[in-house]
């Protein structure tokens, strides 16, 4: 990943991948009678960078089906992730805070401060890929309310 790689190239950069792996928690969700499970990969703390002009939620869902995604579903969405490594962060527009996997579909969930730009990066960095089933949608979140249920709803699970 290229945020890995930004990591190392500069000063502090022990540091700088301490505070990030400190930032984020991996979930797994599981309500066994209903035979339901989900990975969740969370921020736990809001990200410096995310200034209050990143008022956006942006939700990328790609639905295949139920349960965990098979394994070419899977690569795929691991390249498709990979591709918008840019979009992740320390680029001063958005920011990747969320990733859950699992009931049916992946989703991503960034805060951008800038919509338009957002998704003219987006297309950009996905131009040379083939198309991914991928919903995009937007939402007014200055408060990051979306973000912050998800780390409520963790808080409390883990209490």
């Amino acid at each position: 990943m290229r945020w890995f790689k930004r990591l190392f190239t500069r000063p502090g950069a022990d540091e700088d991948l301490a505070n990030e792996l400190a930032a984020w928690r991996i979930i797994s969700l599981e309500n066994e009678p209903a035979g339901k499970f989900a990975v969740l990969r969370l921020r736990v703390v809001r990200p410096r960078s995310a200034v209050e002009s990143f008022a956006t939620a942006v939700e990328l869902s790609w639905k295949y089906g139920g349960g965990l995604p098979p394994a070419d579903v899977n690569e795929k969405q691991l390249a498709f992730e990979r591709a918008l490594d840019e979009l992740a962060g320390d680029n001063g527009f958005s920011e990747l805070v969320q990733v859950a996997t699992g009931i049916g579909a992946k989703e991503w969930l960034f805060y951008t401060s800038n919509r338009a730009r957002f998704m003219a990066e987006y297309n950009r960095l996905l131009e040379n890929h083939e198309r991914y089933p991928v919903e995009v949608s937007m939402l007014d979140d200055p408060e990051w309310e979306v973000w912050r249920n998800s780390v409520e709803a963790v808080r409390q699970r883990i209490a």
